[in-house]
């Protein structure tokens, strides 16, 4: 997967493009329908995916007071749209200029031009240009006569809920780690650069890759079974993950401590991804290091159980 940060300062001109157009943050269930039309209707034709989206939110410039945290980071958005096949992506700075780029600019330049889109893969509620002023119909009146077809995905329903990014940050926040998996069609991801801590777990017999907490969206804190995927292999690790602030030994140290199952190897330096699937218990204080041990390996008793059904 090619990504290009900015494509108005590309010297390269894409063609025969299936584009998929969106903020993507978190890239859910009615997101990946949307992206898996452009990348299947790409290998159809014989032409290329692309995935146009933002490296920063655009209501940081619109309207700097709404801007949510985002559900995934840069990276683990590359993450996920590698795994669904996609062979570019776009990752537009949203800044002042951005926003002053007329609707007709936007396809003259951009989607005709820069990407040579063929076909072109929107939500039900997708604005663009000046103010937002260009929507779907618009998109289509415009290309009417270039040979370049609108795919318009109406809203996903899921358990009687328009599946959003914002339905979806209430659900991490509120701990429903079911749901939100459900609703954005694979477990939250998480990723970091492994960093050096007090290796604390290495002395109680369960050694952690330490990870440094993002200006992002966390569940509550508490511990957490998992997989992992190091940056560069192909392997999927089983683990159990503890974020919060490890009272017991830690007090008032925000991190995230992931503990991988059966491994043996040094990790510092490394990026890692790690799949939150299901939430085992809340942080809690023990009163003694020995009932710590025996917490966390309980902890990873029940995960192994689980994860052989």
């Amino acid at each position: 997967m090619k990504v290009i940060k900015d494509i108005l300062k590309c010297d390269e001109k894409l063609n025969n493009s299936y584009v998929a157009l969106g903020t993507f943050d978190g890239i859910h269930r009615g997101h990946r329908k949307l992206i898996q039309g452009a990348v299947d209707k790409a290998k159809e034709n014989n032409g290329i995916s692309v995935v146009y989206t933002f490296l920063n939110h655009p209501l940081e410039v619109i309207f700097p007071d709404k801007k949510p945290k985002m559900i995934n980071t840069t990276k683990e958005k590359l993450f996920i749209l590698e795994e669904l096949g996609v062979d570019y992506v776009v990752l537009q700075t949203f800044d002042n200029d951005f926003a002053n780029i007329t609707k007709e600019d936007f396809i003259d330049k951009i989607l005709v031009e820069k990407l040579g889109a063929r076909e072109i893969f929107i939500g039900f509620n997708y604005t663009f240009g000046q103010k937002g002023s260009g929507n779907t119909e618009f998109l289509k009146e415009y290309t009417h006569k270039m040979d370049i077809k609108i795919n318009v995905i109406p809203p996903i329903e899921c358990r009687g809920k328009i599946l959003s990014s914002t339905v979806i940050r209430k659900l991490i926040l509120d701990g429903k780690m079911a749901k939100a998996n459900l609703f954005l069609g694979r477990p939250l991801l998480i990723s970091g650069i492994v960093e050096h801590g007090k290796k604390l777990g290495r002395m109680l017999g369960f050694p952690t890759a330490n990870l440094k907490i993002m200006n992002k969206i966390y569940p509550p804190f508490g511990i957490y079974g998992g997989t992992v995927k190091i940056e560069g292999e192909d392997i999927i690790h089983t683990a159990v993950i503890n974020i919060g602030e490890n009272p017991t030994l830690k007090p008032g140290e925000l991190s995230v401590e992931v503990h991988i199952l059966d491994f043996q190897g040094d990790l510092y330096g490394k990026r890692i991804y790690v799949n939150l699937e299901k939430h085992l218990r809340d942080e809690k204080k023990f009163d003694s290091i020995e009932e710590l041990v025996k917490g966390i390996g309980n902890d990873v008793k029940r995960w192994r159980k689980f994860k052989r059904k």
